[in-house]
């Protein structure tokens, strides 16, 4: 038995374009079941106190079975920070594709894998010494059990990486080129049918740039590039097979942060994301 939301298949559409929450893709497939192939279309906006990110894509579901996405994005960067990587923005395009290897049965969880082929525009991955392309690989499992009445998702996820900040800082860096694992893990509560609470949270690799915060401290003491992880809190509302909204708090912590030039830790706020399938 094929483990879909109760009362919905539109689920919502992480950041990097899979089916999933914010931070992490889900072994559910986003818009499956309707036809053979579904077409979606979808968008994000996310601010914190000096960041800016917009997106946009497109995901397209095959059955219950696989997702092939596409998903640019665009972060914008303080004044401050611009001033010293010489540009004001990173943009990046992601390609990637997810399968589901087994359906899930009764306690047993949906099993997925899938990749993500990233490419960023050169100039802050040359400035930090990092690679503008890179292949994140991840799996993920994700269950729906009954809990308090309802409905409970969980959904862990293991990647295998190199990205910097997702990618938007490029990959690696001076003596961290190889991959390291990184893990997520996402809980959802279904409050009605077609409305979910939850939060999610997303590790990263904290030492990739250590040759390059050690360069910057010479000319910005206190230089910070370590990578905090990730947290977000969100509510998806999912009324039917052809739409998804899902608003959320999410807590970056550090991101690149010059105190006194550029002051970029506690990064908190909010993002929003529509999924609509046709």
């Amino acid at each position: 038995m094929t483990i879909i939301a109760p009362g919905a298949e539109a689920l919502p559409i992480m950041l990097e374009g899979a089916g999933g929450g914010g931070l992490n893709p889900w072994a559910l497939i986003a818009n499956g079941g309707k036809s053979l192939v579904t077409p979606a279309a979808f968008g994000t906006y996310g601010t914190t106190r000096n960041y800016n990110i917009y997106s946009v894509g497109a995901n397209f579901s095959i059955k219950n079975y696989a997702e092939i996405y596409f998903d640019h994005q665009y972060l914008s960067l303080p004044n401050s920070l611009s001033n010293v990587v010489g540009t004001n923005s990173s943009e990046q395009s992601i390609v990637g594709g997810k399968l589901q290897v087994y359906p899930g049965n009764g306690v047993i969880p949906a099993v997925a894998v899938g990749l993500n082929a990233h490419f960023v525009n050169d100039t802050i991955p040359d400035e930090l010494g990092a690679s503008s392309q890179g292949v994140d690989f991840y799996a993920a499992a994700t269950g729906i059990y009954p809990f308090m009445g309802s409905k409970l998702l969980v959904d862990g996820t293991l990647w295998a990486t190199k990205a910097n900040y997702m990618g938007l800082l490029g990959f690696g860096g001076q003596g961290h080129n190889g991959y390291t694992i990184q893990e997520g893990i996402s809980l959802g509560y279904f409050l009605a049918k077609d409305v979910m609470l939850g939060a999610e949270w997303r590790s990263f690799p904290t030492d990739s740039l250590g040759a390059a915060q050690a360069s910057m401290q010479a000319s910005y003491p206190g230089a910070d590039l370590k990578q905090s992880d990730w947290y977000d809190g969100f509510i998806a509302y999912m009324p039917n097979h052809h739409l998804s909204v899902v608003a959320a708090f999410m807590s970056l912590g550090n991101m690149v942060n010059l105190p006194k030039v550029s002051n970029n830790a506690n990064q908190n706020g909010f993002y929003l994301n529509v999924n609509a399938s046709f």
